[in-house]
């Protein structure tokens, strides 16, 4: 079952986000696995995955897959706007030896939970040996894993074991973790509730500034582990300052910029997206230095 601190790691790109950067990923892991975090979510929302080709995901897959080598968990992200090439990209993860994989829900049309859980049967039905996590992210997707859905689905396909809710919203993330059965995993993509989702049940966090200051992260957590509670609480409050700076990781083209001030090679953005400009990166440089020096973390790694 997967826990503690997943990354959502970025897909490290040439400058102007033309081509991946594949050279550019194994240093990429060792920065991350050497900070101590337990899993990689690969191909995501933070890794510009819908921006890619299905080509490109699968060999972004292997590559992360052969940097990581077996150190830390790697799970493969799958969702498309097709079910067809959900499926082809679950049947490659399988076979790729990925640890699990994460399914956004449809997105663009608005569904209903009879449509949601027939959509995630369909590959509940096709795939039985590798672990199925749903992902939540309704501000992008407009549609709602509810926890009732959730149960549904893992009590026809025990491999759809849990969710990762990027919701924001605390009472929902409750929710999930009460009102579903017990061998269920839960995992937050809302930074400033972490320590808070431990406390309540929940199994770990999905998280992208966490991809640029894993350290807090993986403090939180072994402090949890280690039933240091207070001293999860302060870490937790440092995670947030950090969190907050980096905009809650909704700006992909920031977290690389950031990346990059930290000394690790992940490149530019891919169109639509667009690098922050010259004056905006001062500007969050400055802003996220300031931070850093209130937390007493440094720059470079």
């Amino acid at each position: 079952m997967l826990e503690g601190v997943v990354i959502a790691v970025v897909t490290p790109m040439s400058k102007n986000g033309g081509r991946v950067d594949f050279e550019a990923i194994p240093p990429y892991v060792d920065f991350l696995v050497e900070k101590g975090v337990n899993g990689l979510f690969v191909n995501g929302t933070t890794s510009e995955g819908l921006l890619l080709s299905i080509d490109e995901r699968r060999r972004v897959l292997e590559a992360f897959l052969r940097a990581a080598s077996g150190r830390v968990k790697v799970i493969a992200h799958c969702g498309a706007t097709r079910l067809k090439e959900v499926l082809a990209l679950v049947e490659h993860a399988q076979k790729s030896g990925a640890d699990g994989v994460g399914i956004v829900t449809p997105f663009y049309y608005r569904i209903g939970e009879k449509e949601m859980e027939n959509f995630y049967a369909k590959i509940g039905e096709k795939f039985h040996d590798i672990p199925i996590y749903l992902y939540n992210i309704p501000s992008l997707t407009n549609n709602w894993i509810t926890p009732q859905i959730a149960t549904n689905l893992h009590e026809k396909y025990s491999n759809i074991m849990g969710v990762k809710d990027s919701s924001g919203n605390f009472s929902h993330v409750l929710s999930l973790i009460n009102d579903t059965p017990d061998d269920f995993s839960v995992l937050t993509g809302y930074d400033r509730a972490f320590a808070s989702v431990l406390f309540a049940g929940g199994k770990g966090c999905v998280s992208g500034p966490a991809t640029v200051f894993p350290e807090f992260f993986v403090k939180v957590w072994k402090s949890f582990k280690a039933g240091k509670y207070s001293q999860a609480k302060e870490y937790q409050r440092k995670l947030t300052k950090l969190s907050l700076a980096l905009g809650d990781g909704a700006s992909i083209p920031l977290l690389k910029a950031a990346l990059e001030w930290r000394g690790v090679k992940v490149g530019g953005v891919r169109t639509p997206l667009l690098d922050l400009e010259e004056d905006e990166a001062r500007i969050y440089k400055e802003r996220i230095s300031k931070v850093l020096k209130e937390v007493g973390l440094k720059w470079k790694i």
